[in-house]
């Protein structure tokens, strides 16, 4: 038998597996779908010096997962490209290890990919979802709309701080930064809503992101935003402003709704209203909170 190091890649990705994969394409019929991708660099999105491997599949996974669910849809099959040095074998077959977690939990269905050899080790997924009869889309939120939280925002972003300082406890934030889970938030009656987006990059980015596709201002008490004790704690040991942190965490994986309809089990944030400048006003106790001031995440910044 040839030995191929990028066969015994694809053995390990797809052993167990009995269905097509091997061909120099997917044969698939299913019409509708929503279609996303997304990928992760060394370096850029995960650092091994503090993370296991499994956990960089699994939150790649759960990335791309997100944005099917943010759609109102559920994922169903996905795509799998890996590059990375030779030397890195056994730690891309952990890497795998942690997408085949996921997609084992959650009945994902792998259609293929494909492997070359790089500097660094990257992993990209593309995944697929079937279309549902109203797509969640950024511009559907409408004046009057409701705003929601499937969760309490922050604990990625001290889970990443806690895990690079090596900080001990804080174990629900840094098991929310190394496994997050879309799917655990993802309301049963999602379909009542007009709009939906995940948080990837941060709550501040996303509400922007709705106002401007959907035309519309936007109104966030600061008295309604749900605080975790890690976030709370972490903001206190950082010096900072809690708000700091709940506003720029990214990679949260959880979702923004709104809806004219009450969505029960989750947090009621503010609400949408008409508006030509798409602005966001943060209102508390103490008068307006300028949203500027908060940073929030930016790719290639």
């Amino acid at each position: 038998m040839l030995k191929n190091k990028e066969w015994d890649i694809i053995r390990h990705i797809t052993k167990g597996r009995d269905n097509y994969i091997g061909d120099d394409c997917a044969v698939w019929d299913e019409p509708g779908l929503v279609v996303t991708t997304d990928h992760m660099c060394e370096g850029t999105h995960f650092d091994l010096s503090f993370m296991k491997p499994e956990s960089i599949g699994w939150r790649l996974m759960a990335a791309n997962a997100s944005d099917v669910i943010s759609m109102g849809s559920l994922p169903s099959h996905f795509l799998l490209n890996i590059a990375a040095p030779s030397k890195d074998i056994e730690t891309i077959k952990k890497i795998v290890d942690g997408i085949t977690q996921f997609s084992d939990k959650y009945d994902l269905e792998i259609l293929g990919g494909d492997t070359t050899v790089a500097e660094k080790i990257t992993v990209g997924v593309t995944m697929f979802g079937k279309k549902t009869a109203k797509p969640l889309l950024r511009s559907g939120a409408k004046p009057g709309d409701r705003i929601y939280i499937t969760e309490p925002i922050g604990l990625s972003q001290c889970g990443l701080y806690h895990l690079k300082n090596r900080t001990t406890g804080f174990e629900q934030s840094k098991e929310k930064f190394l496994f997050p889970d879309p799917y655990k938030t993802r309301p049963a009656d999602i379909e009542s809503a007009n709009c939906a987006i995940d948080i990837s990059d941060s709550l501040l980015s996303e509400l922007e992101l709705i106002s401007k596709a959907s035309n519309v201002g936007i109104v966030i008490d600061l008295e309604k935003l749900p605080v975790h004790e890690e976030v709370l704690k972490t903001a206190q040991i950082l010096g900072i402003a809690t708000e700091q942190i709940i506003f720029s965490s990214g990679e949260e994986f959880s979702l923004i709704l709104t809806s004219e309809k009450k969505i029960n089990g989750l947090y009621d944030i503010g609400f949408i209203k008409e508006s030509g400048d798409n602005k966001i006003e943060i209102i508390s106790k103490n008068g307006t909170i300028d949203s500027s001031s908060f940073s929030v995440f930016s790719h290639f910044s």
